[in-house]
């Protein structure tokens, strides 16, 4: 035992009075004190060294808890907190602590529990460390305070400060976000059984999180029915709500939201997602912990006790986040690992629920999305580790679906991810699974994408990912997988084997693309796959056809493959070799073969036939790109350059057929032996398509063989056999297509003229052909077509007959037969198609010099004939003038001087001149080809394709030895004569023959130019041309510039230079002066440009014409007016010259050494005229600019300045096309260049544009428009480029709103300028930050409000005044106006500035939205401020709450407006700013309504007032509560308005805010007041409103059975009984209700107080007197029922003589028929208020008799005065009457006695008369059956026995109803 000094001893005596005190605590406030000063310290005991005194602490504690029990007692909960922060180190002083803490907390008021929080949460990190258990019961607590803590509104000031005022230090908020993100994660886990198994965990939580937030495992701790237990989805809603709040920073509210986002309770997710979206911004996605952290909670951990992997819904949230960090590409492992247990793993739902699946869908996009983000932005080494594995596992997905084709109910979305991402797998790891030697991946995505059945989405999937991995195969690749390549290409460039119902889709566009991108241009099998793509026909896709063009084009694959990115070798395009391909594509049947055989040399006739069974529609492109390959590696032979450009092909054919030396090179090309079986095949093929029909046009491929067969050597032509079959060519020679015939016969007179052919068919061919054509007079329709095509034929084969050997023609028979019987169908016939083919024929005999004039003669004369062919030339058939031009080579030159008489050469030149009469602008170019013919012979280039035999004596060495040419008539002095002739036309003034003379010109200086005479002439031609630059003919301009082009390129140093300066000044000068003389022929203005307006009388065009229009007006000055318009236009004209043809090229090489590079002055106005109105010259202007400016770029910011000054001048000039061309200009200028560049124009830009776009020109207005929308998007893009360009658009904004805002914006008079400005404005809100706009808000939201009212169409007013013409209601188109402003953008722009708007931008906005709205003059500007109000009350409320007193009050201004829709606006505001209004504000609101209500003079105002009171009701229903002892007395009055409208508005309020009748007890006093206020009012409307007031107060308190309480009943009383004052009213019946009401029910009242009792009798007196005969029935039924109610009264004989009285006027004059005028006068013409009135009199004479009051002989004699009375009341016999007397004589009988003798007869009679009348048997059953209840109670009296018997019969039979006869049964018993 301790001695009693000792520290143990004190402490024991110390410990034991503390105990003794509380033993001695008789109560349980003495229990409370003690334990608030002692338990602290007492349990600071438990940290003693003594175990005695720790052993005695623990029995007072026990003893203690026995003592607190109960609730009331409060424990020294804040102590003992603070001792447990303390005492860190004593756990057991903890324990006790925390446990009194956990008892005590709930004891405690509200405000005390709060201000524990911080205590408790400052340092929960620490207490973590020291101890588990404890801090998950800090943790609980912690969540137990936090339900009750008020959160500030986020983004205030005090949500900013939340963590300062907590006094959270940065480590206990990590904790605390740390603890909260894994309180979102748990999950409750049922006990696996009594011995516990092991460790619970849930997903994301380790086995120790759980033990953790779970109290260490007690189930009570989540038991919401617990005493301390929390509902564990509301503490999760708890947490998210605080996690959104300032407490916590953006980084340690990342993971929490992460997980609260993924949560399946909506409450939690949306505060998760929006959380999560804020700090995802600021969150750095790239660090190494947030990845690793991230893919431990997907997987979780492999150990029993550590975290199990999330859910789901969190794994997707949490593969979002992956897919948008770079960092997560580098976990190739986890990614793999991702997709094989995302995609492959069995399903976990194998019950397939609706919701399972939808989230596993989720979950698996989710997956493919993340391995897309890899694919696409990972590093190529580690997608390269797992992309192997990853591209298994994602083609097995497919295939697990079903492949190629998909099963039933398969997720086609995610395979169509499926196939994007393998693509990109394999572009980004191409090497290791796309480029092995099978190309098996390659060849499942074609498959795939050929037999797929999924649809259309899933093969655009499929082919996004072959699109993917072809640029991997744009690379070099290893021989084996190109070989495999070129077999999977060509396998699905080939359309599906046929034969199978199986699904197939075309892979050929795809096959075509790889194939010009992976395989270069030299591979002939390539482009055999192109060849397929273009031959398609009708039904291949536009694509596919186009994409085979790319390929078969060396200028297009080039461009093809010099795209951006792609590594294609320039060498790829090399062309593929002609032998090779012509063997590759004829030999397809032995495809599997490589490149076949070259030496195995099939036969040709066989090789095509076999071709053609399979590929017969490919042949037309087969020859042609054939043909092209072998003309272009013919001249790369020759070394003639030619390098692939745009029309590579077409380009060919025409130098084939135009230039000499490429027809020689060809020739020399094609007599190579090695090469001679391949284009044998060619022709062959060629022959084969021509003749294997005779209806198809044969046009294209007719003059391919023609060029190829003309040049190819004729051993080809008999190795193709095409000798052997000429006569094939008959039946096309005769056929109907006029393209084929021609073609046919000119492919005859090549073969047939052969002298290989056999002759004896040639005779027998040719006798056939002459037999047909003698017929030709006889011939019509399909002969003359036949005959026609003989004519061509025999033409073509004598020609070429004659110059292959003129021997051979062994008589000239042939020819002069031929001559005979063309010559004279010439003459004769007018058949069009038979003229065509006799001018072929005339022309291919002159050509080759077959005919002379010498022998037509024997026929007819020379110029006969060349007058018939310029009869059908004139006409502008181009056949007959190339004859003419070919004709006339035969003519022998002559002088003019020779002699007087014409010569046929003379009259050939002369009709040939005469040509220039046609109009037809494109047949000049025929009749300048048949001069250069004429002019030169076979000089001329023209003629270069026309021999297409070679003289047997030409030399091939070298090969482009010259030519041997048909021997003619020589040409010396012709050309001169031409040239003379022509150079006079060009200038002169007639137009016909000045246009035609320039054509001409171009044509004699291209197709004679090379003739050194023509050298003389160019200087002259240079100024022909230069002059007709200026002419208003587009067609005489292309000529001109052409021809300068040829000029300058023929032409000397000198002559380049003086051409350059001369039209640099004709292009730059502005001065107006006319080309050449003006004659009174010359044609000033076209046709129609300056009509006259008389009727006949054509227009200006002439200069004849406008001297007789100035002498007609006798104004002489209106030629120069005319002259001066004429020569401004003639200046247009010759710059819509330039650039044309080759004056580019001219520029092009002055501005490197010449002229222009020394005047760079010349670009300012070249940049404008390439954006002339005038597309011609914005052409021309736009290639000389191309030749003149290499580096655009660079050329304009050089000369920025200059180009600006020089555009901001001419954008006012007087010129509006000038005006037009620098609008254009300024905005190309300005777009993609930085501000700062053209900042200090921006001004000026702004300024002219809006004055331009009011321009009197409706072209220049759009194009300022144009420029308008320009700047309006430069700007825009600014401001849509957030931070990097703030400083530009802020320097822009600042310059261009005041701008938009000025009198040349959206004040401007001009309507366009005003709606564009508005729509600059409204995207420049739209697009703008808050940063940049928010200077400005305030002004413009003042402006826009504005403007919603003058925006509105004026129409709108006029509907408005003139509604009712339109059938329709001035309040409809309000509401439709309404409607307009709410949907309207400037509403939507408003917004968006509120939206922006910071409190100092509210400060500066509120004045301006005040001023707004007393500026306010339409109603949608109104509504417009109204609506503003109430946007910025519920999505600004913080920013707007200091202003809602003041705008609330003004809204009382505003609400008095005339217009009812701007009113309700007004006062519906008025409801949303009352939720932000002081209290005080918001009752001088309700004051407000008062007024209004009450002291107004007009239903508008009591309107306007219910509007405001409802709206405060419904959107501030809060702060309505707070008032309703002030609003509710008033509704409730309001409510019986008399205004319908009024009253409704009143009566939703009342209905909104009171729960049922009887609430009306809560407010009485009230109500009972504010009505006696008005009751007495001289306004009829209150002082009605009033009393009905009363009177529905009076109903509501007693609709149940209880009585009125006296103190209610003296409230009552005064005003009922003043409401029953007065005049009678209209409605006053209803407060006549109420009085009967309150007689019945407030006894107490009227039997304590006499004289309430008294004037109830006198009220009831006075109502009944009344001669108000629509509320008499009323009054005398009240009269009735008060009588009845009042026990103490007995007033019979006043009701009797009050009944009489109004009987007598009722029914007066009744028995006479007669109706006498009563009461002044009116007549009782209303029958059913007769009836009422009767009915009235009855129930009020029968509830008159008191029977307590009145002795049996007194009550008896009372019966019988009022029971005749109520005989008299029934004489109507209205059966409303008759109900009225049964059910009041039931009434009153059972107040009877039933002992009452009733001996006067009179009462006797007069029962049995109302009681049974013979007349009640048609009455309904109903009220049959009332009348029998009536006996009943009758015959219940002793003296009506009689009753009974009476009955008798009818109870048993005469009834017809077996209920009422029921009834009957019981009377008297």
């Amino acid at each position: 035992m301790a001695s009693a000094s000792s520290p143990e001893a004190k402490e024991l005596a110390l410990v034991g009075k503390v105990e003794m005190r509380i033993a001695l605590a008789e109560t349980d406030k003495k229990l409370q004190d003690l334990l608030k000063t002692y338990l602290a310290p007492l349990l600071l005991k438990l940290g003693s060294d003594s175990v005695a005194v720790r052993n005695k602490v623990i029995s007072i504690c026990q003893h203690v808890n026995t003592r607190i029990k109960p609730q009331e007692i409060e424990l020294p909960v804040a102590a003992l907190l603070k001792q447990f922060k303390e005492n860190a180190d004593t756990p057991l002083i903890r324990h006790f602590d925390i446990l009194y803490v956990q008892q005590g907390i709930s004891r405690l008021p509200l405000s005390d529990r709060l201000e524990l929080l911080p205590i408790l949460i400052q340092g929960v990190s620490a207490d973590y460390a020291k101890s588990t258990l404890h801090a998950s019961q800090l943790f609980h607590l912690i969540l137990r305070l936090l339900a009750h803590f008020k959160l500030p509104l986020r983004g205030s000031k005090e949500d900013d400060e939340l963590r300062s005022t907590l006094g959270l230090r940065d480590e206990d908020a990590a904790f605390l976000s740390r603890w909260f993100g894994k309180l979102l994660l748990l999950t409750i886990v049922r006990q696996a059984g009594p011995d516990g198994g092991p460790p619970q965990r849930c997903p994301g939580l380790s086995a120790e999180d759980y033990q953790f937030l779970t109290l260490q495992g007690k189930p009570e701790g989540w038991d919401p029915s617990a005493d301390a237990g929390l509902n564990l989805t509301e503490s999760k809603a708890l947490v998210a709500r605080f996690l959104a709040s300032g407490m916590f920073t953006e980084d340690e509210k990342f993971f929490p939201a992460l997980f609260a986002s993924a949560d399946a309770n909506s409450r939690i997710s949306e505060v998760g997602e929006d959380v999560l979206k804020r700090v995802t911004v600021a969150k750095d996605l790239e660090d190494a912990r947030l990845m690793q952290t991230l893919f431990e909670l997907y997987f979780g951990s492999g150990t029993p006790n550590g975290p199990m992997a999330v859910r789901t819904p969190l794994r997707i949230r949490i593969l979002g986040v992956l897919s948008r960090s770079v960092k997560s590409t580098t976990h190739p492992k986890e990614i793999a690992k991702i997709v094989e247990e995302g995609l492959l793993a069995v399903d976990q739902n194998p019950s397939g629920q609706t919701k399972a699946s939808r989230e596993t869908s989720k979950f698996r996009a989710a997956i493919f999305t993340l391995v897309n983000f890899v694919a696409r932005r990972g590093a190529s080494d580690d997608v390269a580790l797992v992309a192997e594995s990853l591209t298994s596992n994602l083609r097995a997905f497919v295939e697990d679906q079903g492949w190629p084709a998909p099963d039933k109910d398969q997720d086609l979305e995610l395979r169509g991810y499926a196939f994007e991402t393998i693509g990109l797998l394999a572009k980004a790891a191409p090497h290791k699974v796309l480029l092995e030697p099978s190309l098996g991946l390659l060849e499942w995505l074609f498959r795939s994408l050929r037999e797929d059945t999924s649809g259309k989405d899933v093969a655009v999937s499929i082919e996004e990912a072959l699109s993917s991995v072809l640029g991997a195969f744009t690379k070099a690749l290893d021989k084996n997988v190109q070989l495999k390549l070129r077999t999977v290409l060509c396998k699905y460039a080939m359309p599906a084997p046929g034969g199978t119902e199986k699904f197939s889709r075309s892979t050929r566009y795809v096959a075509t693309r790889f194939t010009n991108r992976c395989l270069p241009f030299s591979d002939p099998l390539a482009r055999w796959i192109n060849i397929l793509a273009v031959s398609g026909g009708s039904s291949e896709r536009h694509e596919v056809v186009e994409e085979g063009k790319k390929g078969l084009d060396p200028y297009w694959y080039k461009m093809l493959n010099s795209l951006p990115g792609s590594e294609q070798r320039n060498e790829n395009t090399d062309i593929p070799d002609f032998d090779n391909l012509v063997h590759v594509i004829f030999n397809q049947q032995h495809a599997d073969e490589d490149y076949m055989d070259v030496d195995g040399q099939d036969d040709v006739l066989t090789q095509v036939n076999e071709f053609r069974q399979q590929y017969a529609n490919t042949v037309p492109t087969v020859i042609a790109f054939c043909a092209q390959v072998a003309i272009n590696e013919a001249l790369a032979g020759k070394g003639i350059v030619n390098e692939p450009s745009e029309d590579w092909g077409r380009k060919l054919e025409t130098l084939l057929s135009t230039d000499q030396r490429v027809r020689q090179a060809f020739r020399s090309y094609a007599s190579n032996e090695t090469r001679s079986h391949a284009f044998a095949i060619i022709l062959k093929a060629s022959f084969v398509e021509i003749t294997k029909d005779e209806l198809s046009d044969i046009s294209e491929m007719g003059n391919s063989f023609v060029r190829i067969c003309s040049l190819c050597p004729e051993k080809v032509w008999m190795q193709a056999r095409l000798l052997q079959d000429f006569r094939s060519l008959e039946p096309s020679i005769f056929s109907n297509n006029s393209a084929r015939r021609a073609a046919t016969a000119h492919i005859y007179g090549l073969l047939a003229s052969q002298g290989n052919c056999d002759q004896t068919a040639v005779a027998k061919s040719k006798r056939a052909l002459f037999e047909k054509i003698k017929t030709w007079k006889t011939a019509v329709g399909g002969e003359v077509n036949q005959i026609s095509g003989a004519i061509a034929a025999l033409g073509y084969y004598i020609s070429r007959k004659h110059w292959r050997d003129p021997a051979s023609l062994s008589d000239t028979d042939a020819v002069d037969e031929l001559l005979k019987v063309t010559l004279e169908a010439l003459k004769e016939s007018r058949d069009a198609t038979l003229r065509a083919a006799i001018f072929s024929c005339i022309d291919q005999l002159s050509l080759f010099d077959v005919i002379s004039p010498s022998s037509l003669a024997k026929h007819s004369s020379y110029q006969d004939v060349a007058q018939q062919i310029y009869d059908v030339a004139k006409s502008g058939t181009t056949a007959a003038i190339i004859a003419l031009g070919h004709f006339g080579m035969i003519t022998e030159e002559r002088d003019d001087n020779d002699g007087e008489q014409e010569t046929d050469y003379s009259f050939v030149a002369d009709k040939l001149h005469e040509l220039h009469e046609v109009r037809q602008a494109e047949v000049q170019f025929s009749v300048g080809e048949a001069l250069t013919c004429f002019a030169a012979g076979w000089e001329s280039k023209a003629l270069t394709a026309e021999l297409d035999i070679e003289h047997p004596d030409q030399s091939h060495d070298p090969w482009d030895a010259p030519l041997i040419t048909p021997p003619g008539p020589k040409r010396k002095r012709t050309l001169g004569a031409v040239m003379e002739k022509t150079l006079k036309g060009c200038h002169n003034t007639k137009p016909a023959l000045k246009r035609a003379s320039v054509i001409w010109l171009l044509c004699l200086l291209q197709d004679c130019g090379q003739n050194p005479e023509m050298q003389g002439y160019l200087p002259r031609c240079q100024n022909a041309f230069k002059l007709c630059l200026s002419d208003r003919d587009e067609v005489v301009q292309e000529a001109a510039s052409r021809g300068l082009g040829l000029v300058y390129e023929k032409g000397d140093r000198q002559l380049k230079d003086d051409l350059v300066r001369d039209l640099v000044g004709s292009f730059s000068d502005n001065k107006a002066k006319l080309a050449g003389n003006v004659t009174e022929d010359t044609q000033l203005f076209e046709e129609g440009a300056l009509p006259t307006g008389n009727v006949g009388s054509g227009s200006v065009t002439t200069y004849k014409d406008i001297l007789s229009l100035a002498d007609e007006v006798g104004d002489p000055s209106l030629v120069y007016r005319f002259m001066a318009m004429a020569s401004n236009n003639s200046i247009w004209s010759s710059r819509a010259a330039f650039g044309r043809f080759g004056l580019s090229n001219i520029f092009a090489d002055s501005s490197v050494d010449g002229y222009l590079a020394e005047n760079p002055k010349l670009y300012p106005k070249l940049y404008r005229y390439r954006f002339d109105p005038n597309p011609n010259v914005q052409r021309s202007m736009n290639d000389i600019w191309n030749a003149l400016v290499k580096d655009s770029s660079a050329t304009i910011d050089k000369h920025f300045d200059a180009i600006m000054d020089d555009l901001l001048i001419s954008i006012l000039t007087k010129e509006w096309r000038v005006r037009q061309a620098s609008c254009a200009a300024i905005g190309d200028l300005v777009q993609g260049r930085n501000l700062d560049k053209y900042e200090k124009y921006l001004d000026q830009i702004w300024d002219k544009c809006f004055k331009v776009l009011d321009d009197i020109k409706e072209s220049v207005r759009a194009a300022a428009a144009s420029l308008a929308r320009v700047l309006t998007g430069i700007l825009t893009r600014s401001l849509e480029a957030g931070d990097s360009s703030l400083k530009n658009a802020g320097a822009m904004l600042s310059k261009v709103l005041p701008f938009l805002l000025s009198s040349s914006g959206l004040e401007s008079s001009a309507e366009e300028v005003r709606m564009f400005a508005l729509s600059t404005l409204l995207q420049i809100i739209k697009k703008s930050n808050a940063k940049i706009l928010n200077p400005h808000v305030p002004e413009l939201v003042e402006r826009l409000l504005g403007l919603l009212s003058s925006l509105e169409h004026e129409a709108v007013n006029y509907i408005h005044l003139n509604a009712k013409k339109y059938n329709l209601t001035e309040q409809k188109i309000d509401d439709m106006r309404l409607q307009s402003v709410r949907s309207s953008p400037l509403t939507e722009s408003i917004e968006r500035c509120l939206d922006l708007a910071d409190a100092d931008t509210m400060k500066a906005l509120i004045p301006r939205i005040e001023a707004a709205m007393k500026a306010a003059i339409g109603l949608p500007s109104k509504v417009g401020c109204s609506r503003i109000l109430v946007t910025l009350s519920t999505r600004h409320n913080f920013l707007f709450k200091p202003y809602a007193d003041g705008f609330l009050k003004l809204i009382q201004k505003y609400v008095h407006d005339r217009n009812d829709t701007v009113s309700s606006s007004y006062a519906a505001a008025a409801g949303y700013v009352s939720r932000l209004a002081s209290d005080k504000q918001l009752l001088s609101t309700a004051n407000f309504c008062h007024k209004l209500y009450f002291e107004s003079e007009d239903d508008k105002s009591r309107l306007t007032a219910g509007d405001i009171v409802l709206s405060i009701s419904k959107n501030a229903t809060d702060r309505f509560n707070s008032l309703s002892s002030s609003l509710l007395p008033f509704i409730f009055l309001a409510k019986h308005d008399s205004d319908d409208e009024v009253k409704k508005l009143f009566v939703d309020t009342w209905s909104d805010n009171v729960a049922g009748s009887r609430a009306v007890l809560l407010y009485l006093k009230e109500i009972v007041a504010l009505s006696e206020k008005y009751i007495d009012s001289p306004k009829w409307v209150l002082k009605h409103t009033a009393s009905k007031t009363i009177s529905d107060a009076v109903i509501s308190i007693t609709t149940g059975s209880e009585d009125i309480s006296k103190p209610n009943a003296e409230i009552l009383w005064p005003a009922v009984d003043r409401a029953m004052g007065g005049k009678t009213w209209e409605g006053k019946e209803i407060v006549l209700e109420a009085f009967v009401r309150f007689v019945e029910k407030a006894k107490s009242l009227w039997v304590a107080d006499t004289k309430v009792a008294k004037q109830i009798e006198k009220v009831a007196m006075r109502e009944a007197k009344r001669q108000n005969k629509p509320y008499r029935p009323f009054a005398l039924e009240a009269l009735g029922k008060v009588c009845k109610a009042r026990s103490d009264l007995e007033l019979s004989n006043t009701v009797v003589e009050i009944v009489e009285g109004v009987l007598d006027g009722v029914l007066v004059g009744e028995e006479d028929g007669e109706k006498m005028d009563v009461d002044g006068g009116e007549v009782m013409k209303d029958v059913a208020l007769k009836e009422k009135t009767l009915s009235a009199c009855i129930s009020a004479l029968l509830n008159a008799p008191n029977p307590d009051r009145l002795s049996p002989t007194d009550l008896s004699q009372r019966l019988a005065t009022i029971l005749p009375l109520v005989v008299k009341a029934n004489t109507t016999h209205a059966r409303d009457v008759h109900l009225t007397t049964f059910t009041s004589l039931q009434s009153l009988f059972e107040r009877l006695p039933s002992d009452l003798l009733i001996t006067d007869t009179k009462a006797k009679e007069a029962l049995e008369k109302l009681m049974f009348n013979a007349t009640f048997e048609g009455l309904p059953e109903a009220m049959r059956a009332k009348r029998a209840e009536a006996l009943v109670v009758i015959g219940k009296v002793k003296s009506c026995g009689w009753v009974g018997e009476k009955v008798k019969p009818e109870a048993e039979g005469t009834e017809r109803s077996a209920t009422v006869r029921a009834i009957l049964a019981k009377v008297g018993k």
